[in-house]
């Protein structure tokens, strides 16, 4: 079986969507499937990382015009355009941008079986945040049309695939839950051993409005009152002016000094945060997977999400964190609850990555990718031949 990815971008700081793509090269190859990628061209210290992470792949690199969501890349589109029918499936991800909007349409057009990953963007969420008027627009325009005529849906949760239903788009039959595979467990550096004041909180992700580090930063001034060494460790990327109004409001709440803005991190760096982190913190206002927190349970690391992160439910049965409301005083509690008990951080330092492992192996991944994409296949042979 081939298959044809196109992502919008390979750039690290694009985040979860960048990590999980790689995830899914890797336990594809596994299963059997023939990967191909056709992305935009990225820096070098961007594909590196991607290509360590997802092996060596069939990459096919495209100049873009514009930048983030209005980036355009004509080149890449024709080449899709030539080569979609050579493929069993083209797997598209992400919507609401031109790469992966027009890939789509343009695979459709081929009569392949096209899968459409949305990354969450079918919320109620992200149609009533930034852009809404331009968003429904160019849902009805093209995204509508794309959506109806997929062999396959991509959701990566099962909340994510109830939020998509008030489109009003019949997904029956078509709609598959395949999350992110386990990356590999990082070892942990620090020993078994009470955290006393000197704890270290970590957020990782990009730097985002939707990220809500607005209340993590009204938190930190309750966690310090209780925990005075405590250290609040903010790691990810984002729009420079979003994350200037970060830092001025840790200075406006007094806290500046206990809040370190690392930028993006990957590779060693990365693993280095995760080993000492006492907690992870994601109080997203939506999020339609998780997988920085996937990644620190995987770490040994116990996690505090809100309700709107889709790994909630992971969260609650597996017993590694907490689930919270972000309202600044209740994660405040939840912060120095899970610091306090000694029973949440043992049990995640010790079978943090067992679990993980258990509940998104590589195998299973691979066996759920297969069957989606099979029965994309299939579909797409039933209406060609109707």
């Amino acid at each position: 079986m081939k298959v044809l990815h196109v992502a919008p971008s390979l750039a690290q700081s694009y985040g979860g969507p960048t990590q999980s793509l790689a995830g899914y090269t890797v336990v594809s190859r596994l299963a059997g499937i023939d990967v191909s990628i056709v992305a935009p061209r990225c820096a070098p210290a961007d594909l590196a990382p991607f290509v360590a992470r997802a092996g060596q792949t069939d990459l096919h690199l495209f100049r873009t015009v514009g930048s983030g969501a209005f980036a355009i890349s004509p080149a890449l589109v024709r080449w899709v355009r030539r080569h979609a029918r050579s493929f069993d499936v083209v797997h598209v991800h992400g919507l609401f941008n031109p790469i992966s909007s027009l890939s789509a349409r343009t695979a459709l057009r081929s009569g392949t079986a096209v899968v459409v990953r949305p990354f969450g963007t079918l919320s109620r969420y992200t149609f009533r945040h930034r852009r809404t008027a331009l968003k429904r627009a160019w849902f009805a325009l093209i995204e509508r049309r794309n959506l109806q005529a997929a062999s396959a849906l991509h959701f990566t949760s099962a909340t994510e695939r109830s939020e998509a239903d008030w489109h009003g788009i019949d997904f029956t039959g078509r709609a598959y839950v395949v999350p992110p595979p386990a990356a590999g467990a990082v070892v942990r550096s620090l020993e078994h051993g009470e955290i006393q004041d000197g704890a270290r909180v970590l957020f990782l992700g990009r730097i985002n409005p939707v990220k809500n580090l607005e209340s993590l930063l009204d938190a930190w001034l309750f966690v310090r009152n209780r925990l005075p060494e405590a250290v609040l460790e903010v790691a990810g990327d984002g729009d420079s002016d979003y994350i200037a109004a970060l830092h001025h409001r840790a200075a406006i709440n007094g806290i500046a000094d206990s809040v370190v803005f690392h930028g993006f991190v990957s590779g060693a760096p990365k693993e280095k945060l995760l080993a000492s982190a006492s907690v992870l913190v994601l109080p997203s206002h939506h999020e339609n997977f998780g997988l920085a927190a996937l990644e620190a349970v995987e770490a040994g690391v116990p996690v505090i999400v809100s309700p709107e992160v889709h790994l909630a439910d992971f969260v609650r049965s597996e017993n590694v964190g907490e689930v919270v409301a972000s309202n600044p005083s209740l994660l405040a509690d939840a912060i120095t609850d899970v610091i306090a008990d000694d029973q949440i951080r043992s049990r995640t330092r010790e079978f943090g990555a067992d679990i993980v492992a258990r509940n998104f192996s590589s195998e299973a991944i691979g066996a759920l990718l297969s069957t989606m994409y099979r029965a994309a296949i299939e579909r797409s042979r039933l209406i060609a031949s109707s």
